[in-house]
Order: structure tokens, then C-alpha cells, then sequence
């Protein structure tokens, strides 16, 4: 069980970087885009908050499968 959790809470990790990155990626988009139209602003915008949103929540989720791993 010690081993399925430490897997499990890697997998979030690896979850968690991969929105981050996104979320980056959807940062960088939004203040570098010079010609776009405001539908397109408020998209990456969006997608921004909820990538970071994402991997808060995914950090969360790894924090407890290292917890719960630890008082095993």
C-alpha cells in the first residue's frame, strides 16, 4: 500500500507540473498576443486561472498521498 501511494502521489506531481506549464504557457499567450480580439483575451485568461487552479488542487491531492504514505 506504501508503494501504490508513493506511486499515486508521483503521478500528481508530474499531473500538477503539467498544468503549471500550461498555465504558463496560456500566460505568456495573454501578454504577448498583440492582435487579438477580447473573445480571445478572456479565453486565455480563463484557462490560466483554472490550469492554476488545477495544480493547487493536484498539489493538495500529492501533499495527502505523501501524508497518508508517511503514517503508514
Amino acid at each position: 500500500m506504501k508503494k501504490l501511494m508513493l506511486v499515486i502521489g508521483i503521478l500528481v506531481i508530474v499531473a500538477c507540473v503539467v498544468a503549471l506549464l500550461l498555465a504558463l504557457l496560456s500566460m505568456f499567450g495573454y501578454y504577448n498576443v498583440l492582435d487579438g480580439s477580447q473573445s480571445l483575451y478572456d479565453r486565455l485568461h480563463r484557462r490560466m486561472i483554472l490550469s492554476f487552479v488545477i495544480a493547487g488542487i493536484l498539489a493538495a491531492v500529492a501533499a495527502v498521498c505523501f501524508i497518508v504514505r508517511a503514517k503508514m
